[in-house]
């Protein structure tokens, strides 16, 4: 009976050793990893080298970087704000860190990170709390035939937003296009930044009354110009349909109509390219019917970024550390520019970068295109939209609605009338800046 009870006790006391074991290294293994928090799907948002090191980063520290990706801004608050949370939030392009920064949820990390001197000046937070990793710059593909058809002269690198316009109206003059909104969005592309109704810094719209209604009446002579195609029989409600219901027959023609046409416009709708990478637009700048020119016209094309930032009450954060510090490395650097998708953020790499064009006979255009926008980034003439709070976006879509609303409405406002409606818009939004 003493024999089965002493075999009884060992066996227990092995079984708890186990547990206790197995505890440990879950506990361990929780212990050794770092978790990245993003809207959308890492499939779709990382490339090949980013991947690669990620595997080559967990092999050789034997941990886990793991994805959480939320779909939600509630989900997304709900994550930060616990204890050991996510290490690393994800800023993808078009997204914003500012408002991680105001609230206290991003960590400072300037001085933490041995290669973040690496990243060139101008695109680097100026309170040093975002890590870019990656930047794009998505140009302009103009259509070549018709600038011989017209007789209009080639610009050059340094062209600029108005060259642009003034290329436009010639176009538009002599082969007048049937409306759509792209052609009107071109036309107000910049609106925010011509009417400055949003003071950043304070949080508020200020607009000038005169200077808005000047604005919509010289829109409203540039539609009835003679250059546009426009429908007789369309209303108001027509045109709200075209610009915003996907599922209206409105919007379905129109977008045929701008499917059909594209080989003969003057310049490509959609062109996803990134110009500062050379060898991805090496066989592009070669074909014939194209001219490939720097932004000029979508200013939030001119740079794009995209990072990380480091959450306060993260786990593993100085895992976390060493994780952004690796991607930021030449090698790392180096593999972006390799893999034909993201430009490097990394200023130290630049030589190595010309060898790489040369052993692959990059075109010369090509190279002068990416030299060209990077001396632009260079000396902060282009800008990010990362750095703007998620409020800008929202601002910039109601004031384009109000602008639909005063143009293309089915009787004219009277100045008074207008004055009157855009007080409204602005109470209005100052009232939800201020919730």
């Amino acid at each position: 009976m003493k024999r089965v009870i002493a075999i009884i006790l060992c066996l227990t006391l092995v079984l708890s050793l186990i547990g206790c074991t197995s505890t440990e290294n879950s506990s361990s293994t929780k212990n050794k990893e770092i978790t990245i928090l993003m809207y959308g799907s890492p499939y779709e948002e990382f490339g090949a080298a980013f991947n690669t090191y990620k595997e080559k980063f967990e092999r050789e520290n034997g941990i886990k970087v793991k994805f959480d990706a939320i779909d939600t801004e509630n989900k997304m608050r709900s994550k930060l704000y616990l204890k050991d949370g996510p290490t690393l939030i994800y800023i993808g392009p078009w997204e914003f860190y500012g408002n991680f920064v105001k609230t206290g949820i991003a960590l400072k990390v300037d001085d933490k990170l041995k290669n973040y001197a690496k990243i060139y000046d101008s695109i680097k937070d100026e309170n040093g709390y975002f890590v870019p990793i990656g930047m794009a710059h998505y140009p302009v593909l103009l259509n070549r035939r018709v600038f011989e058809k017209l007789g209009i002269e080639e610009p050059g690198l340094d062209w600029t937003r108005e060259d642009y316009f003034r290329i436009r109206e010639k176009w538009l003059d002599e082969e007048p296009q049937n409306f759509t909104p792209f052609l009107f969005k071109e036309l107000i592309g910049n609106v925010m930044e011509e009417l400055e109704i949003y003071d950043l810094e304070n949080n508020r719209i200020n607009i000038d009354k005169s200077k808005m209604i000047e604005y919509i009446k010289k829109l409203k002579d540039e539609l009835h110009s003679g250059r546009y195609i426009l429908n007789d029989n369309y209303t108001f409600e027509n045109y709200y349909k075209m610009f915003f219901e996907i599922r209206s027959e409105e919007y379905k023609k129109v977008r045929e109509m701008v499917s059909y046409n594209e080989t003969n416009s003057i310049r490509r709708q959609f062109y996803a390219k990134n110009a500062l990478n050379s060898l991805g637009n090496s066989l592009e700048m070669d074909v014939r019917e194209h001219i490939i020119l720097p932004q000029v016209i979508d200013k939030f094309n001119e740079l794009v970024l995209w990072g990380f930032v480091v959450n306060k009450n993260g786990k593993n954060i100085d895992l976390g550390l060493e994780f952004l510090n690796g991607l930021l490395s030449d090698e790392v650097q180096l593999e972006l520019f390799k893999k034909k998708r993201d430009y490097p953020v990394n200023k130290d790499i630049e030589d190595e970068i010309e060898k790489i064009e040369k052993d692959n006979n990059v075109n010369e255009k090509s190279i002068a295109l990416r030299k060209y926008v990077l001396s632009k980034i260079k000396s902060g003439d282009y800008k990010s939209l990362n750095s703007y709070n998620d409020k800008y976006l929202i601002i910039d879509s109601e004031l384009t609605r109000n602008i639909i609303k005063f143009v293309f409405a089915d009787k004219d406002y009277t100045d008074e009338e207008m004055v009157k409606e855009i007080e409204k818009f602005e109470n209005k939004l100052n009232m939800w800046l201020n919730e």
